[in-house]
């Protein structure tokens, strides 16, 4: 039994009822994930030592098309569990989705090596472009609280994809992220 019903007094919820609570909770992740703002420009050395620029990299991108930035870090345990995801879930989207999603993998706080060895471990190296961030610049340039995080952002560099963290209701947000987009 319910303790506000054994003491004969109900739990204020100054208004807002359970069920609305509940909806809410289930719904606003979502919905706060989309977004419309642009991304900074940044630019990052990859592992070829070659400086990339986003907003010159995105000139060779199709109007339809999807760039996926990836922040992640060595240190980052859950970071190496949601990379396979990613990878399988954009090599499967690639294959059925009228756009095409290029995948940007971005190493904050870590050194060329570690980034490196990392790429190898989560086998990277043809699946994405591997940036490193030794400064750890990102969380200002995009405006991101830790790791990991996703961002999903058009040729325009405006932010259509938003998560931070690994979990389940992340996860499940991002799938319908990209289930949402137009088939071929």
């Amino acid at each position: 039994m319910d303790l506000s019903f054994r003491s004969g007094r109900r739990a204020r919820s100054f208004g807002i009822g359970p069920d609305l609570i509940f909806v809410l909770t289930i719904f606003i992740p979502f919905f706060g994930t989309v977004s419309g703002e642009s991304l900074s420009n940044f630019a990052f050395f990859n592992l070829k030592s070659e400086r990339i620029v986003l907003s010159e990299f995105l000139k060779n991108v199709a109007d339809e098309d999807l760039v996926f930035v990836h922040f992640t870090g060595s240190a980052c345990k859950p970071c190496k569990e949601q990379v396979p995801i990613l990878l399988d879930w954009i090599k499967f989207r690639n294959g059925i989705v009228k756009s095409r999603i290029h995948l940007w993998v971005i190493f904050v706080g870590d050194s060329w090596e570690t980034a490196n060895e990392y790429s190898d471990l989560l086998r990277l190296r043809s699946a994405a472009e591997v940036l490193i961030d030794p400064f750890s610049s990102s969380y200002s340039l995009a405006k991101i609280a830790g790791l990991p995080s996703i961002l999903i952002v058009d040729r325009n560099r405006e932010i259509r994809f938003k998560s931070e963290g690994f979990n389940e209701t992340s996860t499940e947000t991002l799938r319908k992220f990209l289930d949402s987009l137009p088939k071929k």
